[in-house]
């Protein structure tokens, strides 16, 4: 974008952000006068403060940080903003409307309402348009909260300057959250030996553990606490150097210490044990996952698509949401996961409901996205089903990057989306799911060629079930990821040439746009 149109943009932004600021500011004005007329509506007030207490932080901060930050990253917030505003003034002019009732209800609610005192009536609408306008400010925010975590890779101390700024409102955890994930991110492979190591004895654990169903994560507990936790143990191949990749477990270590669960779908880390030989060799990590209170019971997704249990589309959507929100930050942090299947997600049930929470774990063989790679593989079809042909094998013949992490992604959303296991086990061992129609493809002994027919299956499944099974977005999303990589047109996340930057911000950038508008609901 050439100058003018740079500056163009800023003053157009500044003046959105004015209004955003002034209609938000309306809108809680009119509510907190009417409060106390109404139970209800005295608790949706109270949520509809909170939310415009954060929103309002954000927006300071970001018309602070706005000339620090990328092309795409400006664009994709200036739409944001004017989805803000739109939103905003409607509901002012809907509040406003109400409020104005002085003795008389207009006719069209009249006719409507025509035995009801203006008292009842005004309650009515008044639960009616505070709902609505909680109901926009949380959609608004989940579309936006991803994006405002791709701060974190901007390499640029004026960021860091306006965050501390901005980081002295006690009642501004977001902004604090992002300057501690900033400083999380400027140590990484610092090799910093000083403060208190991640690393943590193993003594500290009990030594009786157990397996979470179809997984490599196991419940504990610590040794003088009884608190519960979860451990998930890394699987680097075996002639791993275990300095060389001992900094990328110490790193999002660091960078989970940090999460807010509940927000990203990841759960806190609270240390790092290092597995020994018998001759005292290090072989293998194991993370140390925070439970978070009140969640008991974890299970996979596997498990879960193993037992078919009938899940209501509400439940399946919000999965898939929490899903690709903790995609996006490993990503926005600098990592690829690489290992993103069922078996890698874990649940919490949540009272009748079979899905609550739900996390993304088994950072088996995790590694920045900018660090060396390598072309290990294995042959288990179990899991290369979720790999993109060109990562399938023993020898996959490209190097691991984001859009692979996206493709599994897809092939996740799909099976959500079906609840059905694409892996069977019988009396024979495991199997694949029949309407897949697999045989042939796992029996070529070109391995390329038959992970490319299970592809073309996986993109005709979703392109054929699921549009009456869960509506045209949600198939065009599963169909974007399985097709991420593709040359052409129908690979709507773009080229690598136009991913690739500095920072990483575009393709978080196009991953949160793609994904977020795209899920039913449109929150990420």
């Amino acid at each position: 974008m050439d100058p003018v149109s740079l500056a163009g943009l800023a003053l157009a932004v500044v003046g959105t952000l004015d209004l955003c600021l002034k209609y938000g500011k309306e809108v809680v004005t009119i509510c907190q006068k009417q409060s106390h007329i109404d139970k209800e509506i005295d608790d949706m007030i109270l949520t509809i403060q909170g939310l415009w207490i954060k929103t309002e932080l954000q927006l300071h901060s970001l018309k602070a940080l706005w000339d620090t930050l990328p092309a795409p990253l400006q664009d994709h917030y200036a739409a944001a903003l004017a989805r803000l505003q739109n939103k905003s003034l409607t509901a002012w002019k809907s509040l406003e409307s109400v409020t104005s009732w002085n003795g008389e209800i207009p006719h069209v609610e009249r006719k409507a309402e025509s035995r009801m005192s203006i008292h009842k009536v005004k309650v009515i609408y008044l639960r009616k348009h505070i709902k609505h306008a909680v109901k926009d400010l949380e959609d608004w925010q989940g579309r936006f909260d991803p994006s405002w975590y791709l701060i974190t890779r901007i390499a640029k101390p004026d960021v860091d300057r306006q965050l501390k700024v901005n980081d002295d409102a006690p009642e501004n955890p977001s902004i604090r959250r992002l300057a501690r994930m900033r400083e999380a991110i400027k140590e990484l492979s610092a090799d910093d030996q000083s403060g208190k190591s991640i690393f943590v004895d193993r003594k500290l654990i009990n030594k009786e553990i157990s397996q979470i169903p179809r997984s490599n994560t196991f419940i504990s507990a610590y040794s003088e606490t009884g608190r519960k936790i979860l451990l998930d143990q890394t699987q680097y191949p075996f002639d791993t150097s275990m300095q060389r990749v001992r900094p990328y477990v110490r790193d999002l270590a660091r960078l989970l210490l940090n999460v807010d669960p509940m927000t990203f779908g990841l759960l806190k880390c609270e240390g790092v044990i290092e597995v020994h030989d018998e001759k005292d060799a290090i072989i293998q990590f194991e993370f140390i996952f925070e439970i978070p209170s009140q969640l008991s019971s974890p299970t996979t997704l596997r498990h879960l698509l193993m037992q078919e249990f009938r899940c209501p589309l509400n439940q399946r959507i919000q999965l898939a949401k929490q899903l690709a929100r903790s995609v996006m930050f490993v990503h926005t942090a600098g990592f690829v996961h690489k290992n993103i299947r069922p078996e890698t997600i874990i649940i919490f049930p949540d009272g009748a409901n079979i899905i609550g929470p739900s996390f993304l774990t088994g950072f088996e063989r995790i590694r920045p996205a900018d660090a060396p790679t390598d072309h290990y593989g294995d042959l288990n079809w179990d899991r290369n089903i979720y790999r993109h042909p060109a990562r399938q094998g023993l020898w996959p013949e490209e190097l691991f990057k984001m859009q692979h992490d996206i493709y599994s992604l897809g092939v996740c959303l799909l099976e959500i989306a079906l609840w059905t296991s694409f892996v069977r086990q019988d009396g024979n061992g495991i199997t694949p799911w029949s309407e897949l129609d697999l045989t042939d493809a796992l029996a070529d002994k070109d391995h390329r060629r038959g992970a490319s027919v299970i592809k073309r299956h996986l993109v005709a499944l979703a392109k054929d079930k699921l549009p009456c099974f869960i509506g045209d977005k949600y198939t065009d999303l599963t169909v974007s990821c399985l097709m991420c990589l593709d040359k052409g047109d129908q690979n709507t996340f773009g080229s690598e040439a136009e991913l690739r930057d500095k920072d990483g911000i575009i393709v978080g950038v196009r991953y949160i746009e793609k994904v977020s508008f795209n899920l039913p609901c449109g929150i990420l």
